[in-house]
């Protein structure tokens, strides 16, 4: 960011930021620290707009790169079964509580937060029931 200065800030214009930006990223940083920095200059560029030191923001007209995001690992069908198989270490209703929230999470897809909001108590005469939130 420094590097920016020396070209003082009539030099700090969109191009130059996105110059530097390409210069940050063929040096191998990654993308989290990318975003950081496009963040830190779009701060400072306004900032120095509003004290009056740049004519407009330049900040303004720069993308940001997006820190990459991997879906969670997930079991697959024999391992859940696996997992479902297991019978409870005893007949405690802990136990079996543990065991019909796996089953009932396998079997219906419901999210853990709808799991959560389920009401035993709503309605017993049911048989089968049904996620409100999806």
């Amino acid at each position: 960011m420094l590097a920016l200065l020396d070209l003082g800030m009539a030099g700090l214009d969109t191009a130059a930021l996105r110059e530097w930006l390409a210069g940050q990223h063929a040096a191998g940083l990654s993308r989290a620290t990318l975003a950081r920095r496009t963040a830190c200059v779009r701060t400072f560029t306004a900032f120095a707009h509003r004290r009056g030191w740049l004519p407009d923001d330049p900040g303004l007209l720069l993308g940001s790169a997006k820190a990459a995001r991997s879906l969670p690992a997930v079991l697959d069908q024999k391992q859940a079964q696996a997992v479902l198989d297991v019978p409870p270490q005893s007949s405690e209703p802990k136990e079996l509580q543990d065991q019909a929230v796996m089953e009932l999470l396998y079997a219906t897809g419901v999210r853990v937060s709808e799991l959560c909001a389920l009401d035993v108590d709503d309605d017993q005469s049911r048989r089968s029931r049904q996620s409100r939130f999806k």
